[in-house]
Formats: structure tokens, C-alpha cells, sequence
């Protein structure tokens, strides 16, 4: 996807939300560069298919699930008036796209077939709803800054999204009075593929149903688009205070699970013992060493001595390892290299190790 690198992190309506919530705005993850992005092979390298993501799909293999009330986007109207996946409480996969999803793992960011409809050709991929992505899309990447500390901050802003979509969705289709029958097949239909009855010929065809259509909307059905721009207009107005009224309990838990994962991001302490974690060498030189640490696309490129000074780390006083790697191979660590190598779980509090 791309993006102005000035631009928020998190769409504007979600921003002004989670500014509520943290006190502050989310920092950017600067190694995530969605202009240029880090996943594709550099220019003359070769692209073996286990490493890079494909130019022409990166992380766009998602289909977005969109709740109903985005403001329109000419992609989004387009996916609309397709009517596959359009239902009132929001956008979603289609059926034979989520299973395919679900067991075709090996195509991420490679396969064009699994490509998002909101992919635009133009400027070498951009997003088609880039301020109106869905909090799925807008907290994943594929590196982090603080490593392992950041991918948990942003998988628990995700959860919190996901759950906000989920209840103000819901509310705009009450809101907006959805006739009950329709109501009643509208959040059957929420249910995830694999629970739902075998997939229709339609779904097979990437189609939609037009019986299945009509229960999903009842009185609203060929009045969609203005359906989602009525949910628009009553949810842009909401306060974060606004939102956790009309939510339920899950959200206010997630809201505070999220804040303080967002506390442990902004802390910078080192920790008071370490122990070497489990990680895989990809790569080594002469110039130095690239280890694959807490994921496989976030690799760590570290000088060829530090491998060297790891086994000190034995869960003894990180005070006290560090002394030992003076004394005895006369290297100076310096403390952001050491919080660097457990945000990465190259190093590990001993609690985290796993033992048979």
C-alpha cells in the first residue's frame, strides 16, 4: 500500500479515537515503508518466493472487511454495487475467498488472485481506501520499531478496533431501523464461513445470491449506498467517550488491555535478567550476522562480535552479564543494544523461556 509518510498512522476517524484513549498519538513504525515497500526484493536481487512479497501485491492479499459506515471511495462503491459480501452490518469476504484465505497461507503477499479490490494499479500499488481502511489493515506490519514490544501494542490496538467496528456496526443497523427479519438473517450471516451451510453456487462464482440478498436487506435492499452513508454520518460525529457508551464490556476490556501495551512500547527499561531466547541465523559474514528473532519478516542484521557475547546472558543480573563481558572479552555492550536484542527475543526474561 502506499501512503504520504506524513500522513497519520491510524485512519483519521480511528486516530482521533485512540488520541483519546492513549493521551497521545501512536508513533510511526519508520521501518514498515509503505512507499517503497521493505518486503519486496531490492532492485538486481533475486526474489526467492520464502522471502519477498510480490511488487505487484505486497501485504494487499487481504480482502479488507470494512464496517458499514466508510465514507465512500470510488473502489468501495464499486464492491457495493458488485453486491458480493455487502451486507448491513458492513463489507465483507466472500465465502469461497475465506476459506481460501484460511488454508492459503503460502500466497500472502505473492499470489495476484488473492489481491484486495481496493488495490489501485496506479503508482505502483496503491490503497484504494487508505483513510478508511478497517483496523485489521491499518495496525498491521511487517516490521516494528520496538520488535516484539510493538507487535503486541499494535495486535492489541487491533483487537480493540476489530471489537469497536463490531459494536458501532451493530448500532448503526438499529440506528438506521433494519426491519427485524432482516435483522435475524443479517447476524446469522456474521458467523465465519466454516460455520455456516456448504457455499452456494453464487459463492463459488464470486457472485452474489439475489434471494440471499433480499433476506440480508429486507425494506433497505437497491438503497445500500445511502444505507452505509447514513451509518457514516451518525458514527463521525462520536467521542471516544461517545464510542464506549454505545459499546459493550469487550471493548472497555480491550481499551485497557491496549493502553497499557502502549505504556510498555513508550518504556525503554532494560530488563533485570536475561537469558538467550530461540532464533534462527539466516544469514553471516564477514560484515556481520542476520537473525530471524520474534517474526520471519522482521530479521535483525547485528555486527559479528554480538553472537559472541549472548551466552553471558544466562539469567543471572543483566548488571552482573554485562561486567562478566567487560572483564573478560573486553566489550563494552551498550544498553540499546541490549534492549534492541529483547524487543527482537534474541534475549529473553528466563519466565519466558520454555522448558519440556
Amino acid at each position: 500500500m502506499k501512503r504520504i509518510e506524513t500522513a497519520p498512522v491510524l485512519p483519521p476517524l480511528y486516530a482521533r479515537w485512540m488520541d483519546a484513549l492513549l493521551g497521545e498519538s501512536v508513533p510511526h513504525e519508520p521501518r514498515a515503508t509503505c512507499d517503497d515497500c521493505a518486503m519486496c526484493a531490492p532492485a538486481g536481487a533475486a526474489e526467492p518466493s520464502t522471502l519477498y512479497f510480490s511488487p505487484r501485491v505486497k501485504c494487499c492479499t487481504y480482502h479488507a472487511r470494512l464496517p458499514n459506515f466508510p465514507a465512500g471511495r470510488a473502489t468501495l462503491e464499486r464492491r457495493i454495487d458488485g453486491g458480493v459480501g455487502v451486507t448491513p452490518l458492513g463489507l465483507v469476504q466472500s465465502a469461497a475467498y475465506g476459506l481460501l484465505y484460511e488454508h492459503g497461507a503460502a500466497g500472502f503477499g505473492r499470489a495476484e488472485s488473492m489481491r484486495c479490490p481496493h488495490y489501485l494499479e496506479e503508482g505502483g500499488g496503491r490503497c484504494g481506501i487508505w483513510r478508511h481502511r478497517n483496523g485489521v489493515c491499518a495496525t498491521w506490519f511487517c516490521k516494528h520499531e520496538r520488535g516484539a514490544v510493538g507487535l503486541a501494542f499494535w495486535e492489541r490496538l487491533r483487537d480493540l478496533l476489530m471489537a469497536v467496528e463490531a459494536d458501532l456496526a451493530a448500532w448503526c443497523v438499529l440506528e438506521c431501523g433494519l426491519d427485524a427479519d432482516a435483522m435475524g438473517v443479517v447476524f446469522a450471516f456474521r458467523r465465519k464461513p466454516e460455520e455456516r451451510e456448504l457455499l452456494s453456487s453464487a459463492d463459488l462464482d464470486g457472485k452474489a445470491d439475489p434471494k440471499a440478498t433480499r433476506k440480508l436487506w429486507g425494506t433497505w435492499l437497491g438503497r445500500e449506498r445511502e444505507f452505509y452513508r447514513e451509518c457514516a454520518e451518525r458514527v463521525e460525529p462520536l467521542t471516544w467517550k461517545d464510542v464506549l457508551r454505545i459499546s459493550g464490556p469487550v471493548v472497555a476490556a480491550r481499551a485497557r488491555v491496549a493502553r497499557q501495551a502502549f505504556e510498555s512500547l513508550l518504556r525503554g527499561e532494560r530488563p533485570a535478567r536475561l537469558t538467550t531466547g530461540a532464533f534462527q541465523i539466516v544469514s553471516s559474514g564477514h560484515e556481520g550476522v542476520r537473525v530471524v528473532g520474534y517474526a520471519g519478516t522482521d530479521p535483525l542484521d547485528l555486527a559479528p562480535g554480538v553472537l559472541e557475547v549472548l551466552p553471558y546472558f544466562d539469567g543471572r543480573p543483566t548488571a552482573e552479564a554485562l561486567g562478566a563481558i567487560r572483564r573478560e572479552l573486553g566489550i563494552r555492550v551498550e544498553k540499546d543494544l541490549v534492549r534492541k536484542l529483547a524487543d527482537f527475543q534474541i534475549l529473553i526474561p528466563p519466565s519466558q523461556r520454555s522448558h519440556p
